[in-house]
């Protein structure tokens, strides 16, 4: 793969297939997430962390299973993987680095349930990536997560948004500020590097 292809896939993960506000993927985090910057910080790079990882380890078993014929294992295989790599990156991190397992923990398990991380794995095996282009969409598309979350939650914290009419306010003017954000994304849909 070419570096303007993975210029391609990482802009496509970035703006036009975000996870958050695009794909509805990803959605099942914390939602303090949503209201917290430094929450929404801490579950974007540790849903990046799980995506990357689950990104390498889908690809290889999605090698595998085609190289023995056993395809229809795949999404069994990559709903199994996800919950697997989060356990094992939080054994590693409470063994290993207690404090940023501290810091990080609670969003880790958050994250087990997430439907990010198995997208991305089932997006990657759709498409046939190379080792190169599964590693750059799945860390590419935690990076886009993590803006929109991010986005998400100083939009929360800096505007007033209980100052619109009554029947708007609370969930339905936040529903109405995510499409929004999700519509403009959709314009760089057509947005391809070749």
């Amino acid at each position: 793969m070419t570096a303007l292809q993975l210029a391609g896939i990482a802009l496509a993960a970035l703006l036009s297939e975000n996870f958050i506000l695009v794909n509805c993927l990803g959605i099942g985090v914390r939602t303090k997430a949503f209201r917290d910057p430094l929450d929404a910080w801490r579950t974007g790079y540790s849903l990046t962390a799980v995506m990357t990882i689950t990104s390498l380890l889908c690809w290889g078993l999605n090698q595998l299973l085609q190289h023995f014929a056993l395809a229809y294992f795949q999404t069994l295989t990559f709903a199994l993987a996800g919950p697997v790599v989060v356990a094992a990156l939080r054994w590693f991190l409470r063994n290993c680095i207690p404090e940023l397992s501290r810091r990080m923990d609670p969003n880790l398990a958050s994250i087990t349930a997430n439907c990010a991380a198995m997208g991305a794995a089932l997006l990657i095996a759709q498409r046939g990536y190379s080792f190169g282009g599964a590693v750059c969409f799945g860390f590419f598309g935690g990076v886009g997560a993590t803006l929109a979350l991010m986005c998400l939650a100083g939009l929360q914290r800096e505007v007033s948004l209980t100052s619109c009419p009554k029947s708007f306010q609370g969930i339905p003017i936040e529903l109405l500020t995510i499409g929004l954000m999700a519509l403009s994304l959709v314009g760089f849909y057509g947005l391809h590097l070749s």
